[in-house]
């Protein structure tokens, strides 16, 4: 606990958290209850959709109401692959419409940089832990809004297997699939801030990023 305590004491831990509460909180004050509060509630409605259409689809895959139904010859990984392009389809799209919820607040502005560097600091470390702080941020929402389908999907799919290889494999594939596809959506929005930054000025920046977000 100690070593860990003295690594996000070090000027460049300190910046990553810095530009983390910035990205989530954007131009506002930095208050930890509100912070925190926010952050739980986020990271909750985030998993919830994942979570209930997994739940929801107990009723198509579950051997008990097929063998009521009179289809217990239902091959489930064939019959999973529409369901498979909804959750990938469906990590892309909240992953997405987060990141550009908070797309004013993914780079350092101007006053970022009146603020830091008369620090100190290399420029380069200001740049690379507000790349820290946008990559880290990014692998965790990835995770949380998947978090629910990662795990109940392929229950829900390998429920009559016999094998626990089974699970591991469609659970491995599965849960690989729609986190990839949520940093690729996040890489997307991020390629389209950084385009816009650089081939426009900044007075210029702001009313165009309103109607590409839109």
């Amino acid at each position: 606990m100690n070593h860990i305590s003295e690594i996000r004491q070090k000027p460049f831990a300190t910046l990553v958290q810095l530009f983390c509460r910035r990205i989530l909180r954007g131009a506002g004050d930095f208050g930890e209850d509100e912070l925190g509060f926010g952050m739980g509630t986020a990271l909750a409605l985030l998993a919830l959709p994942g979570t209930f259409i997994s739940i929801f689809l107990f009723d198509k895959y579950g051997s008990l109401l097929r063998w009521m139904r009179h289809d217990p010859t239902l091959d489930v990984f064939g019959a999973a692959v529409s369901d498979e392009y909804f959750f990938i389809v469906l990590a892309m799209a909240v992953t997405g419409a987060v990141v550009t919820w908070r797309w004013d607040s993914i780079f350092p502005d101007r006053r970022d940089f009146v603020n830091l560097t008369p620090l100190p600091l290399p420029t380069s470390h200001i740049f690379l832990a507000n790349l820290s702080a946008v990559l880290l941020l990014t692998l965790i929402f990835a995770i949380d809004v998947n978090a629910g389908s990662a795990l109940l999907f392929p229950i829900v799919i390998c429920a009559s297997e016999e094998t626990f290889v089974s699970w591991w494999r469609f659970f491995g594939v599965h849960t690989s699939t729609i986190i990839l596809a949520s940093l690729f959506s996040c890489v997307a929005v991020f390629a389209i801030v950084g385009t816009l930054l650089a081939i426009l000025p900044y007075r210029l920046f702001r009313p165009a990023s309103l109607y590409v977000r839109g």
